[in-house]
């Protein structure tokens, strides 16, 4: 398993080095986060990634910066601030998203479907039972 998220993840940064891309994964993540979340807060982000909420707070600095993600105030909680992906966020993730369907594309060249979809399951699987809720006390 190790090898084959280290082969992955090795493919997707060669490819965007290649594009010109040049962004760490934490940044990635969080722009997945964002554009799949609806009302999106760096809350969620912390709770769905399981990171530090300060963590977060850095990351989203930085995409605001750089003009990935805007922030505006809740109108429901002043104290929330609500993330959406700007244009210039959006076409980076697209590209992104482009990246990673040519290395699972590249990854599942010489499976059939019904190997793929075995190893989706057995994948899932084995990620539930490692979960807090999966793990028994035997």
């Amino acid at each position: 398993m190790h090898t084959l998220m280290h082969s992955y993840r090795n493919q997707l940064r060669e490819s965007a080095v290649a594009a010109g891309i040049s962004i760490p994964v934490s940044h990635i993540r969080t722009l997945k986060c964002i554009s799949k979340i609806h009302n999106c807060s760096a809350k969620d982000i912390a709770n769905k990634l399981s990171l530090d909420k300060s963590q977060v707070t850095r990351t989203l600095k930085e995409l605001v910066n750089e003009g990935y993600v805007d922030k505006k105030r809740s109108p429901c909680n002043h104290r929330t601030q609500l993330l959406t992906l700007t244009q210039t966020g959006n076409e980076l993730l697209n590209d992104l998203i482009a990246l990673d369907q040519a290395a699972v594309q590249n990854m599942t060249q010489n499976l059939s479907q019904q190997q793929i979809e075995d190893f989706i399951r057995i994948a899932e699987t084995m990620v539930s039972n490692l979960s807090p809720s999966g793990i028994s006390n035997k």
